[in-house]
C-alpha cells in the first residue's frame, strides 16, 4: 500500500483534484460548469460560508462545493459516499443504522459537523449529531457546500469541525423533471423523482420530489464479517425522502420530510454474546420546514426572515436490541422512543454603507422541546414485541443569539473579514466565538489567514448519560488556518490548506466501579495540510488530493480512528456527447482502532486502496443509463469500531445499474 500512497501523491504532484468551487444556486445550471474555465469558477458565489453570496476568493473559509453534475457522474448514493472524494475526510462506517463522519482530524458522533439542508440544520435535536446513509436525495441536490473549519461566529453549536449544507434544486430554473429506477446487488432499489415549474411572468415556481431507497450494503454474516455476526444476520436500510419547494415574488418555502429504517444488528456484536442479530428497527423520522421572506429593494440593505420548525423523533416501533433466550431466561426485546422538535425564527440584515463596507447581522430566537432521556419498554421474550413506550420526560429550552460580521475592503489585494455570535441558552449559558480573517487577492493568486473560534453545547444525550452530570460545560475549539489557491493557466489550478485546531474541555467518558458518566477533561489537537489541484483539458477532467494529518491528546497520544494520510483521485471523460466515463480512487492510510481486534491480535486498522468506476449514456431521446461499479476489485478493507472490540468490514464489490428519463 505504501507503492501506491506514493503513486498517488505522484498524480496529484503531476496536476490532478477535485473541483472545490461553486456557484450561487439559482444564477447558473449545473450543466455549463464543464464549458466553464477556472476564473469564471473562482468568481461564482458561495451562502454556506457567510451567510450571504459571495465569490469564493472572497469568502473568509476554504470551501469545497460538490456540484450536481459530479454527482451525477459519479454516480454517488449516499452523501458519505459524495464527501470521500474531498481531501480531509475520513470515516466510521458502521454499516448499519448510521455511519460517521470526521473533518480534519476529529472523531466524533457526527455532533462536531453541522449538517444543513437549503440552509436548515437537520442534525438530530436531542444529540446534536447526524444521521449518515441513504436517505439524502442527491439527485435532487444542486450542489454540496462544504465549509472547513469552525463555524460557531455565524451558526452557534455543532459547527466545529466544518459545515455541510445540501442546497436542492430551485423551482427557479425551467420547468420540467425526472423519473428514474435504479437496481443492484445486495438487494439495492431506488426509484425517485422530480417536478419542477416556473411561470417567470409571475416570478411563481414551485419543485416536488421523492424517493425510496432500500439496500442489504454488504454481506456481513459470518468470516464474512470478521467473525462478529451470525450467518442467520439480517441487515437492512430502508430511506425515504420527500421534499417540497415554492417560490412567490419574495417568499420561499420549504418542506423536507426523511425517514431511516435499519437494522440494528451492527450495533452490537452477536458471537459469543447476548444479543439477537435479527428482527431489530432503528427507526427515525426528520421533518423540516421553512418561510422565508426577502426584502431586497433598497440599494444599501437587505433583510431575511425566517421563521423555521424542526422535528427529529425516534419512533415509538423502534426495537434497539433484543436479549437472547437462554435455557433459564425468555430473553426480551427492548422498544426505544425519543420525540424532538424546535421552532425558531431568524432575522437577517445585510447593510453596506459605503462601498468598502458590508456589514452582516443577525437576530435568532429558538424555542425547543425535547426528550430528556429516551422512553424505553421491554417484552417478555425475544419473540414478542415490547408495549409501545410512553412518552418521556421533556426537556423546554430557549435560545436567544446575535452575530455581526464586517467584512471591508482595506486596498484592491486586501480584505479584512472580522466578526462575533454572543449565544444565550436556558441550560448551557453564555457563549461568545468570534472570527477574523484576512484575504489576499491578486490576478490568479489568494491567500486566506483565518482564525475561528466554536463550541459544541452539551445535550441531554451527553448529561443525562449514564448516572449523569448536570455540571458538563461546552467543548470549545480555536482555530488557525492558511489557505493559497493558485491558477497557473484556465485549465489548472492548485491549492493547499494548512490547519492547526484545539479542543479544549473535550468530553470524556469517565467509567468505573460506580460511576458511568460524560465529564470535561481531556484535550484535542489536529494539524495538518491540503493539498488539491484540478486540470481541465478538452473532454477530460482529473481531479485528485492529499491530506496529512496529526490528532493527538493532551498527552502526546495518537487519536483512535484517524489515519495520518489520505488522498483521492479521479478522472471524467466524456467520449461523445452522449457517453461518459468516471474512474476514483480513494486511499485511507493505517489508523488506530480504539480496542484490540480479536481476528487479528492487535489494534490497527490496515490501510486500504479503492476503485471505482461508472459508465453513463445520457440524453439518448430523454433518457440515462448508467452502470456503476465500487470496489471494483473487490478489496478487503476495515473501518474502526467504538462500540465493541472488532472492526467493521465494509462492502465488497457492488454494482449498480440506473434508468432515468428526463422530462
Amino acid at each position: 500500500m505504501k507503492g501506491n500512497l506514493l503513486f498517488l501523491i505522484a498524480i496529484i504532484i503531476a496536476g490532478l483534484t477535485p473541483a472545490s468551487y461553486s456557484q450561487e444556486a439559482d444564477s447558473l445550471r449545473t450543466d455549463d460548469i464543464l464549458k466553464m474555465s477556472f476564473t469564471d469558477l473562482m468568481n461564482m458565489k458561495v451562502v454556506s460560508a457567510s451567510r450571504i453570496e459571495q465569490p469564493i476568493k472572497d469568502v473568509s473559509a476554504t470551501v469545497h462545493v460538490i456540484t450536481a453534475q459530479q454527482i451525477k457522474d459519479r454516480a454517488y448514493f449516499t452523501l458519505e459516499e459524495a464527501l470521500s472524494d474531498l481531501p480531509g475526510m475520513q470515516f466510521r462506517n458502521i454499516v448499519g443504522f448510521n455511519s460517521y463522519v470526521f473533518m480534519r482530524g476529529a472523531p466524533s458522533q457526527n455532533n462536531l459537523i453541522l449538517l444543513l439542508v437549503d440552509g436548515i440544520q437537520i442534525n438530530e435535536l436531542n444529540s446534536g449529531g447526524f444521521y449518515g446513509g441513504g436517505q439524502f436525495n442527491l439527485s435532487d441536490a444542486e450542489q454540496i457546500e462544504v465549509v472547513y473549519g469552525p463555524a460557531s461566529a455565524l451558526y452557534g453549536t455543532n459547527a466545529v469541525s466544518g459545515i455541510i449544507n445540501i442546497i436542492t434544486k430551485s423551482p427557479e430554473e425551467k420547468s420540467g423533471g425526472h423519473i428514474s429506477l435504479l437496481s443492484g446487488n445486495f438487494k439495492t432499489r431506488m426509484a425517485d423523482f422530480n417536478l419542477k415549474n416556473y411561470y417567470s411572468e409571475k416570478n411563481i415556481g414551485y419543485s416536488v420530489s421523492a424517493m425510496y431507497k432500500t439496500s442489504e450494503k454488504a454481506n456481513l454474516s459470518g468470516s464474512e464479517g470478521d467473525n462478529n455476526w451470525t450467518d442467520e444476520m439480517e441487515n437492512f436500510e430502508n430511506d425515504i425522502s420527500l421534499s417540497a419547494r415554492m417560490k412567490v415574488k419574495s417568499f420561499n418555502a420549504g418542506v423536507v420530510y426523511q425517514e431511516k429504517q435499519s437494522s440494528m444488528t451492527t450495533n452490537f456484536k452477536t458471537i459469543g454474546d447476548k444479543y439477537l442479530d435479527r428482527n431489530t428497527l432503528w427507526d427515525i423520522a426528520f421533518l423540516n420546514s421553512y418561510l422565508k421572506y426577502t426584502n431586497s429593494k433598497h440599494e444599501k440593505w437587505t433583510l431575511n426572515s425566517m421563521a423555521y420548525y424542526r422535528n427529529s423523533t425516534v419512533r415509538p416501533n423502534t426495537i434497539d436490541h433484543i436479549i437472547k433466550a437462554t435455557e433459564t431466561n425468555p430473553g426480551q426485546q427492548v422498544g426505544y422512543y425519543r420525540p424532538n422538535q424546535l421552532a425558531g425564527i431568524e432575522n437577517q440584515f445585510n447593510y453596506k454603507p459605503v462601498e468598502k463596507l458590508l456589514l452582516i447581522g443577525g437576530i435568532i430566537g429558538e424555542i425547543e422541546n425535547i426528550s430528556e432521556q429516551f422512553s424505553i419498554t421491554y417484552s417478555n421474550s425475544q419473540e414478542s414485541e415490547p408495549p409501545k413506550p410512553p412518552k418521556p420526560s421533556m426537556l423546554n429550552n430557549q435560545l436567544f443569539s446575535y452575530y455581526l460580521q464586517a467584512n471591508y475592503q482595506l486596498s484592491n489585494q486586501f480584505a479584512f473579514t472580522g466578526g462575533m455570535r454572543h449565544d444565550f441558552s436556558s441550560y448551557y449559558g453564555q457563549v461568545v466565538t468570534p472570527r477574523l480573517g484576512l484575504l489576499y487577492n491578486i490576478s490568479k493568486f489568494t491567500a486566506k489567514a483565518l482564525y475561528n473560534k466554536a463550541f459544541r453545547s452539551p445535550e441531554p444525550w451527553d448529561y443525562k448519560y449514564g448516572t449523569g452530570n448536570n455540571d458538563l460545560k461546552p467543548e470549545k475549539m480555536h482555530s488557525f488556518e492558511l489557505s493559497l489557491s493558485y491558477q497557473v493557466t484556465d485549465n489548472l489550478l492548485f491549492g493547499t490548506s494548512l490547519y492547526s485546531n484545539r479542543i479544549n474541555e473535550k468530553l470524556t467518558k469517565e467509567t468505573n466501579e460506580t460511576v458511568d458518566r460524560w465529564i470535561n477533561k481531556n484535550k484535542l489537537t489536529t494539524t495538518g495540510i491540503e493539498l488539491y489541484a484540478n486540470y481541465i483539458i478538452r473532454d477530460l477532467r482529473f481531479y485528485a488530493n492529499y491530506t496529512f494529518n496529526d490528532s493527538y491528546d493532551q498527552d502526546k497520544v495518537t487519536i483512535p480512528e484517524i489515519a495520518k494520510h489520505t488522498a483521492n483521485a479521479g478522472i471524467t471523460y466524456s467520449c461523445t456527447e452522449n457517453i461518459k466515463m468516471n474512474i476514483r480512487t480513494n486511499y485511507s492510510g493505517e489508523r488506530l482502532n480504539p480496542f484490540v481486534i480479536p481476528s487479528t491480535g492487535d489494534n490497527y486498522i490496515d490501510d486500504a486502496l479503492l476503485f471505482h468506476a461508472c459508465l453513463s449514456v445520457v440524453d439518448i431521446k430523454g433518457f440515462d443509463f448508467q452502470l456503476k461499479a465500487n470496489n471494483i476489485f473487490n478489496t478487503e478493507y476495515y473501518h474502526p469500531s467504538n462500540r465493541f472490540a472488532g472492526r467493521y468490514r465494509q462492502p465488497q464489490q457492488t454494482y449498480t445499474i440506473k434508468l432515468a428519463y428526463n422530462f
